[in-house]
């Protein structure tokens, strides 16, 4: 998290989510909360977390360079691509 979080542009960055983590990493829910909460460039930008992309199945394709929406309606998490 800490080198995305280096990266230039970083400071435009508007929300961030996570793909599910493979069950041999051992990142548990209460790890991520604890990582992201110490970030401390986390804290004003909306998370989502265990999206069903990266190295698990089901996934996700997400184009790199998009634009997507992400939006929460009644504990509903919504991603929205907009632009690829």
């Amino acid at each position: 998290m800490q080198s995305i979080i280096h990266q230039p542009g970083f400071d435009g960055v508007l929300g961030v989510v996570i793909g599910r983590f493979q069950k041999t990493s051992k990142i548990s829910s209460d790890l991520l909360a604890q990582i992201i909460k110490s970030k401390k460039e986390l804290n004003n930008i909306p998370i989502m977390a265990n999206v069903d992309f990266g190295h698990t199945d089901p996934k996700i394709t997400l184009p790199i360079g998009g634009q997507v929406k992400i939006s929460v309606n009644n504990l509903k998490a919504i991603i929205e691509i907009l632009e690829h």
